[in-house]
């Protein structure tokens, strides 16, 4: 579990909201359709400032991620130096576990008392549930939150997703697992059951080009992701069945 602001993750919390954003104006919509906490996709942004002011506006906490181009983003190779006047605004860092730059990012963060959720994203296919726990579990000697991305190929690799979720919640870890893909649209909403602490959602009525650029595998990285909105809307159905 850990605190951001006056936000709560892991835990008995329940899954809280994640508005991406990357452009002027998207940080107050953001707040407007219920987003707990703003991801900052820096890689994706033509108007930094711009997003950076709003940010100034808000009271939510964010995740600032400069996504590599092997996981799906779009950052240039100096990501450190981009880091550093970005870092004021951040509540927490994402930062790739397999990156070659992991380490000095790291450190970076800790310089500025930030603490870090370590990513790993399968654009490929989802792996095997012992590869997936693997993951997870040095991931989670890294960082302060692990988020772990595998994209749904089939409709059998849903139970082995679930199944890690559940495995890793019982060692206490505090997670997001995030079915990408066409296949795993259905049961982002439900993830939070099965322990997963953030809930990954566009900012809009339809998700732009940019949220699911071409990485180095050729892979779209975000396919599947629904809007905020309908996630708050899915999160509230949820909670009055139980």
């Amino acid at each position: 579990m850990i605190q951001l602001g006056d936000v709560i993750i892991g835990g008995d919390e329940g899954p809280k909201i994640v508005g991406v954003i990357y452009e002027p104006g998207q940080a107050r919509q953001a707040v407007e359709e219920g987003a707990d906490i703003i991801e900052f996709r820096a890689d994706l942004a033509d108007d930094t400032n711009g997003v950076l002011r709003d940010l100034d506006e808000v009271s939510l906490p964010v995740i600032l991620t400069n996504r590599r181009v092997e996981e799906g983003g779009n950052a240039a190779l100096n990501r450190r130096e981009q880091l550093t006047p970005l870092i004021s605004y951040a509540s927490i860092v994402d930062i790739e576990l397999m990156a070659p730059d992991r380490d000095d990012l790291i450190a970076e963060a800790a310089t500025h008392g930030r603490p870090t959720l370590l990513s790993y994203h399968d654009l490929d296919g989802t792996p095997a549930e012992a590869a997936m726990l693997e993951i997870v579990r040095t991931a989670n000697g890294y960082g302060d939150v692990v988020k772990l991305a595998v994209t749904i190929e089939h409709l059998r690799d849903v139970p082995r997703v679930l199944d890690v979720s559940l495995a890793v919640r019982e060692e206490g870890v505090t997670f997001c697992l995030v079915p990408m893909g066409a296949l795993g649209s259905h049961i982002r909403p439900l993830m939070g059951i099965y322990g997963s602490s953030l809930l990954y959602g566009y900012v809009g009525k339809h998700i732009s080009p940019k949220m699911r650029p071409y990485g180095f595998t050729g892979k779209r990285a975000s396919p599947g992701m629904l809007s905020v909105s309908r996630l708050k809307r899915a999160i509230e159905e949820i909670r009055s069945w139980q």
